[in-house]
Order: C-alpha cells, then sequence, then structure tokens
C-alpha cells in the first residue's frame, strides 16, 4: 500500500477570531453535519477543529472570502451601471482580531493535497469514497463542495493510529479553496498557546491585498 504523505506544521500559525475567544474550537452542530453544503471542510462530527493558516494573508482570505457579494446578487444589479461593491465592515473588524499561534510538540499533519495521501485514501476507505460517487480521489475532491467527503476524510484522519496503537494525526494540512494558502485543521486535544493578538487593522497591507483580490473595500 502507498504510504500517505504527513507533514510538521510550522512553528507558529496564524488565524483571525473572534475577540472574545480567538482561538476557539469549533464543534459542528449535528444538523449542518448531515449536509453537504454545512460547517467548514474539515469539521469532525463529534470531535473539534481550530482553523489556521501558514500567513496572515491565508487566515484572512479564508475569513474574508465570504463577505464576495455572489452571482446570484451580481444579477440583481440595476442596469445603470452602477455595481454593488462588497465591502468588509467596520464592526466585522472591531469583532475580531488577528492571532498568532504556537502548537505544543503536535503531532504530524496528514497532508490531503499529496497524491500518495489520495492513494492511500483510495485504498483505505474505498466504501467511504463509494458513497460519495468517488472512483479515485484527487484534488478536486477534497477541495471540492461536497463537505460531507472532505468531513468523512477528517473523521478518518481524527482517529487514526500510528502501529503501536497511539493517535497518528494532529490535524490536516490543505490548500485554501480561495486561493494558494496553506492552511491547517487542528485536532481537538492539540496544544494550541496564543503567541500575540493583533486588531484587524484597515490599513493592514496582508487585508488590502487579499481584499483587493476579492474586490472587496476595506471599510
Amino acid at each position: 500500500m502507498v504510504e500517505p504523505i504527513s507533514v510538521e506544521a510550522p512553528a507558529s500559525l496564524w488565524r483571525v477570531g473572534r475577540v472574545s475567544d480567538p482561538v476557539h474550537f469549533s464543534e459542528i452542530d449535528p444538523v449542518d453535519a448531515a449536509v453537504a453544503n454545512g460547517g467548514n471542510r474539515f469539521d469532525v462530527p463529534g470531535g473539534e477543529v481550530l482553523y489556521a493558516a501558514t500567513a496572515p494573508g491565508g487566515a484572512y482570505a479564508e475569513t474574508i472570502a465570504r463577505l464576495r457579494p455572489s452571482a446570484k446578487m451580481r444579477a440583481l444589479e440595476p442596469d445603470d451601471g452602477h455595481m454593488l461593491a462588497g465591502g468588509v465592515p467596520a464592526d466585522w473588524r472591531w469583532r475580531r482580531a488577528l492571532v498568532q499561534v504556537s502548537l505544543d510538540q503536535p503531532l504530524p499533519f496528514l497532508d490531503v493535497e499529496a497524491t500518495e495521501t489520495h492513494t492511500f485514501l483510495t485504498e483505505a476507505i474505498p466504501h467511504v469514497l463509494l458513497q460519495h460517487g468517488v472512483e479515485n480521489l484527487d484534488v478536486a475532491d477534497v477541495r471540492g463542495p461536497n463537505r460531507l467527503l472532505t468531513r468523512d476524510i477528517a473523521r478518518y484522519a481524527y482517529v487514526a493510529q500510528d502501529d503501536e496503537g497511539h493517535l497518528a494525526y494532529s490535524g490536516i494540512r490543505y490548500v485554501s479553496k480561495v486561493g494558494q494558502h496553506e492552511c491547517w485543521a487542528i485536532f481537538g486535544g492539540v496544544s494550541v498557546s496564543l503567541v500575540r493578538t493583533l486588531p484587524v487593522d484597515k490599513h493592514d497591507p496582508d487585508l488590502g491585498r487579499v481584499a483587493s483580490a476579492f474586490g472587496l473595500i476595506v471599510h
């Protein structure tokens, strides 16, 4: 059997979280867990996950992407030439913080972007993949819209054990769907330390670059 690829997480990671609890491990609601478009991509039903990125730009991209005006909204724009301006509201910024975190002696992370990992999972959990209509797992699947599939992959990694019966992974390494940003889904039980907390500054160049790419105005 082809062995999956696992990688070490960087010494520090970044995320955008609510000021009240910026290092909050989320737990998916059972209702959201039952639908393909609910929750987050690598949530684990019954478990906790913390999402982070290697760089601040990735943390911003993963967070403000949902503020982009949709095609449906664009289709409702008036015919007078005025386009709908998407934006990052000031109160949205005030309620959030950019935080740098570090992980305390984490296990490796399963790299779901690697071809070897796709081959391994196709061999290891074929019945799970077939339930989702997947014959051979690839990047289109792990970055695709079916979160029931990606959560099943996360569930597999969450409980996977090594040859000695110990947990094998501290989470999943993946690439954002909204740009080539390296991201990390950190499983509950991993010790996470807060290194520093920064305001989501309107003039932050990382925020500005991401917002510009999304066609958003930072207020």
